[in-house]
């Protein structure tokens, strides 16, 4: 057992999932909660008594410090938050070079303290020496004029 169901105490193999046993499937603000009734933030003997708990009909109450935790951890912000993968770098590294680096800076403040920040934080700086590079080409090549056509 991965998870546990937050409405009816019926065991689940993913936090986020549909449960089997009534159906009931998370939705956006219960899913902090579905995270902490599973493997992930707690242990098997902890799980276990979560589900007798929501078993016997009582409400969960997990302190401020475990919901805030999961909280991160479903934001994908959490200290343990996988890093960005090929594709969203390179969509993130795209949208710097064609709109402006100000986005990559903006993407490491939100995840600041984060492996993902630092990824932004290095895209946005190379972004940021690339464009500074094209433009200085740009406006230190001479100008030739147009093409004069042949006689």
């Amino acid at each position: 057992m991965g998870s546990v169901c937050i409405r009816c105490g019926g065991p689940k193999e993913l936090p986020l999932g549909r449960c089997a046993a009534c159906g009931h499937l998370p939705h956006r603000g219960e899913a902090a909660l579905s995270v902490l009734a599973s493997r992930r933030m707690l242990g098997e003997r902890e799980l276990l008594e979560v589900q007798s708990r929501i078993q016997r009909g009582e409400p969960l109450r997990p302190s401020v410090a475990r919901l805030r935790a999961a909280e991160a951890l479903v934001s994908g912000e959490g200290e343990d938050a996988p890093p960005l993968r090929a594709g969203q770098l390179l969509g993130l590294a795209g949208a710097t070079l064609l709109f402006s680096p100000v986005l990559a800076f903006a993407g490491a403040l939100a995840w600041r303290d984060t492996v993902r920040g630092k990824q932004a934080l290095v895209i946005g700086a190379a972004s940021t020496v690339l464009l500074t590079f094209a433009w200085f080409v740009i406006r230190l090549a001479p100008f030739q004029g147009p093409p004069v056509p042949p006689p």
